[in-house]
Parts: C-alpha cells; structure tokens; sequence
C-alpha cells in the first residue's frame, strides 16, 4: 500500500502534521507527500529521510483578504490537478480539513482516504459545511481530542467514533540550533525565570491579565517571552503593562522549541467563545511538558482533563489577576513535582504505537 499524504500549506505550520509525517516514515510506510511552502529546515529533514515530497506552487503569503482568495483558488486548482494524476489504488492521507475541501468532491468519494481534522469548527461556517459533504466518505477520521471526536461522529453521524490522537509533535530527541541572532537574544536571559506564550495573540486568548499578574509578583527576574504574532497594538499594550515581555515573533516549527527549552512555565489560555476552544487540543501542552515546564492554563475540558489532571498545570481563570497570580506562585512554590508531572505526562502518549494501530485500521477499511 502506497499512501499520499497531502497538506496544502506548509508544514511549519502544523506540527501534528508533520509528526504524522515521520511516524509513518519511522513505520517503514511507502509514502509521498504533497505540501505547501516549507522551511528549508523541514526540506531538509524530509530530504535527510528520503521522503519523496514535492511543493505546491501557488502556495504564498497573503499580503490580505484579495490575495488569501486568488492564492486559495490558484492551490486549489493545483490541488485537483494533482487529484486527476492521482492512481486509485493509492490511499490518500489529507493534513487537515482546508486541504480536503480544496479537492474535486465527486473525485474525491470514488476514493480511499482518510481525514484528519485538527479543529473543531463553528456549525454553519465555510469548513464546516464543506467538510459535512465529505467526512462521512472518509475511511477513517482522525480527531486529536476526546469530546472533539465523539461531537463529530454526532455531528455528522459517522459509522465509527474518530479515532483519537493528540497533537503530540514528533520526538527530534533534540533541539536545533538557532541563527546567531536569535541564540544572541536568548543568551541575554540565561538567569531569568522565563514564562513562555506560544500562539497567536489575539482578543480571544487575552494576555494583558497575565501581564499585570507578572507586574504584582515584583519580581524583577521572571521574564515574558511571547513566541508568535501578536494582532496590532497588542504588543505595546502587553509592554506598558509588563516591560519585561519579550516578544519573538513567528518562529517556524520546530525552531522554536530551542527557545521553549530555555524557558520554566508555559501558557496555554483559551476563552469560552467556542467548542473548539472549550475542547481545545494544543500541540503546546506537549511542547511545554516535552521540556518539564509546568504549565498556567484556562479551565477549559480539553486542558483540565489533561494537563490540569496530571498535576501539570494549575488552571486559572485568565481574566482573573488573582487567580493568575497565586496559580504562578503554587507552581513556583513546588516546582519540581509540577515539573516531574509534566515529564510523566509527556511521555504517557506513544505516537509510534497510535499510527500503529492507525495502519491496521486502514488495512481493514481498504
């Protein structure tokens, strides 16, 4: 069996993706993939392992809404190009949601293929209503949380429950080495206690609360790095409250685990506004713990019934200063058994085993 494995943007920017990747290749799988505009360091990676890869073409940077629309449609035609090239004897792996209804629908049915869906998206909004027409097709689904899983199999009344596999990313078994500039950077906060957010920053993932409970610790050493891009204005804002925030920008995966290592405790923080966020699965709880940071994160069930009951984190409500605080002085306080909790529940997932079990499901479905 020969898969294709497809994902329209690069892979940088979908760590989950890029670990399906190379389980399957650690598996011995005869694959070839299709991706959109890598980093060389994940060209390289693929190349080092001699996957057989190529890139689309059409995929480039939106500079706004007008080119997200003529780059979407142009990588969507070369999508359903590679779709008519395509054997159907081949068993297709499509990344995510987006990259599935980019291809030809009709096509797309007479095929074997499975779907990972890496979000659980708002009923009635584009993906979602896309996604409804093709899902149920799919040999197998792949969710990365548990309620994410059993909502789809009600939401699109699927033969079978998703089969679960969180958004660990691969194991490297190291970190990579940052260019001058950025290793010259992190060397000036060697003695600090670092805080680490990595993600978009955004009004529904709220960082100015965590800002003022940093400011009431009093404690000139504890830093804030903020890996990721942050909606204008907001860096500022975050800065008057906080001056000893960092912000890094976007730093391409896995790059920027050079830098979580580095760092003591780790944010995840999401608001209430939708189930995607209240079943959260972020592949940052397990860069965090992957490195022993106990982590500060919001009460949502895909958090609390995780790290939150693994003794990883304390969960706080972020739009509470309080809460904040005092969740940062108890990790503070006992570190080490934060730490350890951590460590224990990074390596609780075993992504090798789960792909096993992966492949001999689509031996049964093929």
């Amino acid at each position: 069996m020969k898969i294709i494995y497809v994902i329209k943007k690069g892979l940088q920017y979908f760590p989950p993706c890029l670990a399906q990747i190379l389980c399957l290749n650690d598996l011995n799988v005869k694959m070839v993939v299709y991706h959109g505009k890598n980093t060389p360091q994940i060209d390289s990676i693929l190349d080092q392992r001699g996957i057989e890869h190529y890139t689309f073409k059409a995929d480039k940077q939106s500079k706004n809404r007008f080119d997200m629309m003529k780059n979407y449609l142009q990588i969507r035609k070369e999508i359903r190009c590679l779709q008519k090239k395509l054997n159907y004897d081949d068993f297709l792996w499509l990344g995510n949601a987006e990259t599935a209804i980019a291809m030809e629908p009709k096509d797309l049915r007479k095929r074997k293929y499975l779907l990972s869906v890496l979000e659980l998206y708002d009923e009635g909004s584009y993906v979602e209503k896309n996604l409804s027409k093709i899902i149920k097709d799919a040999r197998l689904v792949i969710a990365c949380e548990k309620h994410r899983a059993m909502i789809m199999y009600g939401r699109y009344n699927l033969k079978e429950i998703p089969f679960v596999i969180p958004n660990k990313p691969y194991e490297f078994g190291e970190t990579f080495e940052l260019d001058e500039q950025l290793n010259e950077k992190i060397n000036q906060y060697k003695d600090k206690f670092i805080v680490v957010y990595q993600g978009i920053v955004r009004k529904d993932r709220p960082l100015d609360k965590m800002a003022e409970a940093l400011k009431m610790l009093n404690d000139s050493n504890v830093c804030f790095f903020v890996l990721g891009k942050a909606q204008p204005g907001l860096e500022s804002e975050i800065k008057k409250i906080y001056p000893q925030s960092v912000f890094w920008g976007f730093v391409p995966s896995p790059l920027h685990l050079s830098i979580t290592a580095k760092c003591h405790v780790g944010i995840a923080n999401y608001d209430m506004s939708c189930l995607n966020n209240i079943f959260c699965a972020p592949n940052k709880t397990y860069e965090y713990s992957k490195y022993g940071l106990p982590l500060l994160v919001s009460p949502n069930a895909g958090l609390a019934e995780t790290v939150g009951v693994a003794g990883a984190a304390e969960c706080v409500d972020f739009n509470d200063v309080n809460q904040i605080e005092n969740g940062l002085k108890r990790i503070m306080k006992s570190y080490e058994k934060y730490s350890d909790n951590a460590k224990k529940f990074y390596n609780s997932t075993n992504l090798n085993e789960l792909y096993e079990n992966v492949l001999a499901k689509i031996k049964e479905n093929i």
